[in-house]
Order: structure tokens, then C-alpha cells, then sequence
């Protein structure tokens, strides 16, 4: 039996099922093509200075929900190493249909990749500052999604660490999803004067989901991030949903196949990732985010 923290997702092998599996797919491709970035409003945000540097200037969608009444709850959308690859767009077409306002930021082009992703904190920090301050937007309510690389950042922007580097001025998430955010990276052991040194050690307790497939090239388990529950204090595990997808690879749920090399993958070891883009897990992991994020920002 499942434990609420662990979860697996099951093949479905009739008929019926394999229709809308074959939906899905044919729905995720059309989309992704249709839309690179998030739908809504381009806007430019100000830079802002943090503890881990600047940000410059940050561009944005910011797509609003078709049905709004009251001030509206937000996910700030972070993109994998990547870029902007339609994996945000994806989920922020859910989210506003579920009544959820979305921003997805652009921090690097695909190539751009910096050497740590504390260089693009300042651009998360920009994003919620630039939320906090609009008029139409419950700051109260404002939640993180990230993918890869950006899921790194929605994990560690848990930790009183990253709060307290990235100001009293910027907003605190209320709930943070990261989508295969390479927990071997997350969990390792920084040295002092690392900026994550001691940050496992000052998780919160906000409410995290991650989902992460078992065959995930970046990791050497199939259950890579049972190891933060572990490291981290109760208030942070006890909040924390891990949700582990039976077969899926890295970026699962993105629009396209493929394979690459990187240095961090293999638990650190270096090796070739591979991508094997798959429509129907997609689509549960989208639900799955939506679910969580409707739990914890809508009344």
C-alpha cells in the first residue's frame, strides 16, 4: 500500500485507456508546438539585488485565469536548463483553468545554463517581488513550479538560507513542485562558503511535491529523494509529497525525445540523459500539480 509521501503510478492497459492515451499525446504535442511560453502578457520586471547578486532586467508571461473574482493566487513557473521549452506552457493552460494565475520568467536561453543555479535565485526573487507589488494578486498566495533546473531552485527555496539571502522583501511561497529537481544535487553536503552551505539543515515547513521518474539518468536510485526526508528537519519532511513515476526518464513530460550529456548526471559521475517524452504521464503529472497547488493557494 501507497504511503501519503510515496506514490507510484500504474499502466492501464484497456482500451479505453489506450484512446486516451493516444489523446494525450496528440493534445501535449499540439499545445507544445502552439506554445513555446506560457499564454498571457509579456512583461518586462525590474532587476533586483539579493544575497546571491543581481538579476538585471527579467522577462516574463504573466496569464491570467479566464474566471476571476477575488485577488488572484500565482505560480511563478522556472524553467529547466533547457529554457523555455513549452514544459511551462503545459501546466500554466491548467493552472488558469483551474483558476490560478501563472508567470513564467525566462533566467537563461537554452545554452546558457550558469555554473550554479544561485546565479538565477536574484530572478526568482525579482518574479515575486514584481507579484507582491501588482495590484490584482493575493501575495499571500503565491506558489512555485519548477522544472530540472528550476525544480532545483523551488526545492532549496524552502530553506531560511535562500529567505533570509533573498530579503525580507521578497515574498514567502506558500507551496513549492518541482518536477525531477536532481535530488542528489539538493541532498549533497556543501562546504563552508558554498552558498547551500548548511541549507538541508534550515528546510521549512512549506508544502513541497516533487515528481521524479525512477529511471531518471541524472540519479543512481530508483528513489532518489527518500534521502532528503531524511536529512531534513520533521517540519520540512512532514510536508514533503515525493511522488515517484514507474519508468518515466528525466523531463518526462516535455515535447520532444532526445539524449544529451551532462556532467552532472549519474549522481555526479557524469553521463548521457535521456529524454523519452511520454504524453500520458505528462498529463497525470500535470494533474497532480494542479491538485496540489488548487489544495494549498485557492480557499
Amino acid at each position: 500500500m501507497n504511503s501519503p509521501h510515496s506514490m507510484r503510478s500504474r499502466p492501464h492497459c484497456t482500451l479505453r485507456a489506450l484512446c486516451v492515451f493516444l489523446v494525450t499525446v496528440t493534445v501535449f504535442a499540439a499545445e507544445a508546438v502552439k506554445a513555446q511560453s506560457a499564454s498571457g502578457a509579456r512583461v518586462t520586471i525590474p532587476g533586483v539585488e539579493t544575497g546571491f547578486g543581481s538579476s538585471g532586467e527579467v522577462s516574463g508571461t504573466f496569464g491570467r485565469p479566464v474566471k476571476a473574482k477575488d485577488k488572484l493566487p500565482v505560480v511563478l513557473i522556472l524553467h529547466g536548463s533547457n529554457g523555455i521549452d513549452g514544459r511551462g506552457a503545459f501546466y500554466a493552460a491548467a493552472l488558469q483553468e483551474a483558476g490560478i494565475a501563472t508567470l513564467e520568467i525566462l533566467m537563461f536561453p537554452r545554452g546558457g545554463r550558469p555554473r550554479g543555479s544561485w546565479n538565477n535565485l536574484p530572478h526568482a526573487a525579482a518574479a515575486l517581488r514584481w507579484l507582491q507589488a501588482q495590484g490584482e494578486v493575493d501575495a499571500q498566495r503565491i506558489g512555485v513550479l519548477g522544472f530540472s533546473w528550476g525544480a532545483g531552485m523551488s526545492v532549496r527555496m524552502s530553506s531560511e538560507l535562500v529567505r533570509e539571502k533573498l530579503g525580507a522583501e521578497t515574498p514567502r511561497p506558500r507551496a513549492l513542485a518541482a518536477m525531477y529537481p536532481v535530488c542528489h544535487s539538493v541532498s549533497s553536503t556543501r562546504a563552508p562558503g558554498h552558498p547551500y552551505h548548511g541549507l538541508n539543515d534550515r528546510m521549512s515547513a512549506t508544502p513541497m511535491l516533487i515528481q521524479i521518474g525512477t529511471d531518471d539518468d541524472y540519479e543512481e536510485r530508483e528513489r532518489p529523494c527518500d534521502v532528503l526526508r531524511s536529512i531534513w528537519p520533521k517540519q520540512a519532511a512532514d510536508v514533503l509529497v515525493i511522488r515517484y513515476i514507474d519508468g518515466a526518464t528525466h523531463a518526462f513530460d516535455g515535447p520532444t525525445s532526445r539524449r544529451f550529456y551532462d556532467e552532472d548526471a549519474r549522481g555526479g559521475r557524469g553521463g548521457n540523459v535521456r529524454v523519452t517524452a511520454n504524453g500520458k504521464l505528462a498529463a497525470e503529472a500535470r494533474e497532480a500539480v494542479v491538485r496540489f497547488f488548487v489544495e494549498h493557494l485557492t480557499p
